[in-house]
């Protein structure tokens, strides 16, 4: 139903000149002029040998905006791209409609070229897009190679990259407090110093636009770092053995995750993205059924944001029919094969091992921080509840920073970058000083 827009590159002249001729002049013309902005950015594109228009006046800023638009599946070009899709695959012979159907297709068809202005538009529209599966489903996804990037594909978004610098929110700003406290104002300190590392990796890791998934994945593994350690940081309450530990295994977790993944980061990448976009549909379909269930309005409202939240969350990535479940480890391994795998066995071995028996709750842990024996002989030295104290203390702090500037340099190790690693010294630092006062 569909062919790949690269396939045209291998095309032969004499079949570009077949081509050609069998396109009227009106016809030719009109696609030339809907290649025009897409040939402003890249010449030597696969429909190149249909001739082009001349060059207006700003294409080359069009596209971008153009790109906004089809990202978005409710904008009317992205509508009516569904519409037409539909209505090629109905040409084609390989949609068919059952016939009590057929009418209201036609109606949709007769209406759709109103949308987003009419009611009745807007309804057709939902219909297309609940549709949209079928279109990809009329080809084998994976034989037709829609996941294989072109050569041309790669040199288009290397230029289209340069136009203007990345457009996000600052959720980076560092923090200001006017406090005489100094444990207030060493913890702003060190999330500022936290901030100021992380800006300077994201700064000196140029955006490539053809590793897309490997830009996302690894630039959110570091952020979800620093903000577990910005996060022990500020609650110094849970500076201890009952608490700290639950949180440094979550940061075991992701230095092990992202090691793994920067040993091969494209398909790596993607299968981290693919698991959670899974894990996603499946929590859909259990919400679904609880909504089925529901007997209490409020639970079924609850439920229909929910599932209004992360069906819209899956439907900006992926067609929700084309994402797989999978019930398994994300990568196929268990934790320990890929910190092995990474070449951190030791780190899994001493920091990850330990902590998960405080995640786990095993014995352990509980029975060293939530029992004390009985002092009567006569009970055979039994254990009782308890709630051990734990005094607190900063040294779960230096360990969050430990492991933190861990990832930061094995990213650096990775991609060549020699940058600081201005948080761990702070608490170093203050580690230091802390000693001295003791010991004084």
């Amino acid at each position: 139903m569909f062919v790949k827009f690269s396939t045209f590159a291998e095309l032969s002249d004499a079949v570009n000149e077949a081509v050609i001729s069998t396109l009227d002049q009106s016809s030719l013309a009109a696609i030339r002029r809907s290649l025009a902005p897409l040939a402003a950015v890249m010449p030597d594109h696969p429909l190149a040998f249909l001739g082009k228009v001349d060059a207006v006046s700003g294409q080359n800023a069009r596209l971008p905006e153009l790109l906004r638009e089809f990202y978005d599946r409710n904008s009317r070009a992205a509508v009516l791209s569904s519409a037409l899709g539909y209505e090629l695959g109905l040409d084609q012979g390989k949609i068919h409609v059952a016939a009590h159907l057929i009418d209201d297709l036609i109606e949709r068809f007769k209406v759709i070229g109103g949308y987003p202005e009419t009611e009745e538009s807007r309804r057709a529209a939902g219909a297309f897009r609940a549709a949209a599966p079928t279109l990809f489903m009329a080809v084998n996804i994976k034989d037709a190679g829609f996941e294989d990037d072109a050569p041309w594909v790669e040199a288009f978004w290397d230029h289209i990259s340069g136009f203007g610098p990345c457009l996000f929110p600052d959720t980076l700003e560092d923090e200001t407090i006017d406090s005489e406290d100094p444990l207030e104002q060493f913890i702003v300190d060190y999330q500022n110093a936290v901030r100021a590392d992380l800006r300077a990796r994201l700064a000196n890791w140029p955006l490539d636009l053809n590793e897309i998934e490997v830009f996302e994945v690894v630039t959110a593994l570091l952020c979800r770092q620093a903000t577990l350690a910005m996060e022990i940081a500020s609650s110094p309450g849970i500076w201890t053995a009952h608490t700290a530990p639950i949180l440094l295994r979550a940061v075991a977790d992701v230095f092990i995750n992202l090691a793994w993944i920067l040993k091969d980061p494209r398909p790596r990448a993607r299968l981290y993205v693919e698991d959670g976009q899974g894990a996603i549909k499946l929590q859909i379909a259990h919400q679904k059924r609880a909504l089925e269930a529901a007997t209490d309005p409020n639970d079924a409202d609850e439920l229909r944001q929910m599932i209004e939240v992360w069906s819209d969350w899956l439907a900006g990535q992926r067609i929700e029919a084309l994402v797989e479940v999978n019930l398994g480890s994300w990568s196929g391994l268990n934790t320990r094969k890929m910190a092995e795998e990474a070449g951190f066995i030791d780190f899994y071995n001493y920091v990850y091992q330990p902590f998960s028996s405080v995640v786990h709750s095993n014995w352990a842990h509980v029975s060293m921080f939530n029992t004390v024996h009985c002092q009567n002989p006569a009970h055979r030295w039994h254990r009782g509840a308890a709630i051990a104290p734990a005094p607190v203390d900063i040294n779960w702090l230096y360990l969050a920073s430990k492991y933190l500037s861990k990832t930061f340099g094995h990213f650096d190790d990775v991609y060549g970058l020699n940058l600081p690693h201005t948080a761990f010294n702070l608490v170093a630092d203050q580690l230091s000083e802390t000693v001295k006062d003791a010991e004084s």
